[in-house]
């Protein structure tokens, strides 16, 4: 085996307009983890091999929140991808046992404001692989999602920066264009009065 990728992608969503302009410890929702980006990079594995990684999430916000864990597959070999194994654990119980390409999400999962949870993820090359599979690749992630407060998952497309932008250049905009309309208005009348004055 020559790489297994497994990239962890965290989606921040900020559910208040507190998120916009109040300081780190004011926001409603802030999820965090621990790594923050690459969970598992491995190179030059042989059936058999595996790793286990603890991943920290954390709620920094002010409020509880429920979230959920969910996996996908994103590109190289889906053959060795669907023979990997995954197993995850919390504190006291297995949360997943069985084939990575099986695991869909987590159910939802309680978080209180000022918490930490950890989960332990374990990936192994089974035993039984043979040649066929030596030099494949495969890439997969693994998502965080804050479940809504209005029912239903909010969809996470991605790090939401605040929104520090105002309506002042549309003002501007429209400011000049009146502008450019009077001036014009103002020549249109002053050549048909000077018309006018002729005849």
């Amino acid at each position: 085996m020559r790489k297994i990728y497994i990239y962890l992608s965290i989606f921040l969503l900020f559910l208040s307009p507190t998120r916009v302009y109040g300081e780190t410890n004011n926001y409603e929702i802030d999820l965090t983890t621990d790594p923050s980006t690459i969970l598992i990079d491995l190179t030059n594995v042989k059936p058999g091999d595996w790793v286990t990684r603890d991943l920290i999430i954390k709620n920094n916000g002010k409020q509880d929140f429920n979230y959920i864990f969910s996996s996908k597959f994103l590109s190289g070999s889906r053959i060795f991808y669907n023979k990997l194994d995954l197993t995850i654990k919390d504190n006291s119980d297995v949360l997943f046992e069985g084939k990575l390409f099986e695991f869909k999400q987590l159910p939802p999962r309680l978080l209180k404001s000022k918490h930490n949870e950890k989960l332990q993820i374990h990936v192994k090359v089974p035993i039984d692989l043979t040649n066929e599979f030596q030099g494949l690749e495969t890439e997969f992630q693994f998502k965080l999602y804050v479940e809504g407060t209005l029912g239903g998952v909010l969809p996470a497309d991605g790090p939401k920066l605040p929104v520090t932008g105002t309506n002042m250049y549309n003002i501007l905009i429209a400011g000049g264009l009146l502008v450019f309309t009077g001036i014009f208005l103002q020549i249109v009348i002053r050549k048909r009065n000077g018309f006018e004055k002729h005849v």
